[in-house]
């Protein structure tokens, strides 16, 4: 039961984490996916660790040569659908695993 919980509770988090959606697009001359993960990190670590600083994530991206650009409005119709999915199916896993929850809770009230 408790393996059962812990594992759902983690599908869920996965799954919000996965899905959320973005709302800038980030470009830069020869824009390598890995590097740019590397150097996202990097901005977010130096922002928590100078707070003083009053320096955003994006901010520092911008200093690492890397350019936003909004996402055009057709891909933020699909974001917005992918978002109403996810809710669903997020709703869905908790509807099945409070249904699991309160029948197991039965059984052991039985027993």
């Amino acid at each position: 039961m408790k393996g059962f919980l812990i594992l759902s509770t983690l599908m869920v988090f996965v799954t919000v984490s996965c899905a959320s959606p973005s709302k800038v697009r980030w470009t830069k001359p020869d824009f390598h996916q890995d590097q740019f993960e590397k150097d996202r990190e990097d901005c977010i670590q130096a922002v928590k660790d100078d707070p003083e600083q009053k320096m955003t994530v994006e901010e520092c991206l911008a200093k690492k040569g890397y350019e936003s650009e909004p996402i055009p409005d057709k891909e933020k119709s699909k974001t917005a659908e992918t978002a109403k999915n996810v809710g669903k199916a997020l709703l869905g896993i908790a509807g099945v695993v409070l249904f699991v929850a309160i029948g197991l809770a039965g059984l052991v009230v039985m027993v």
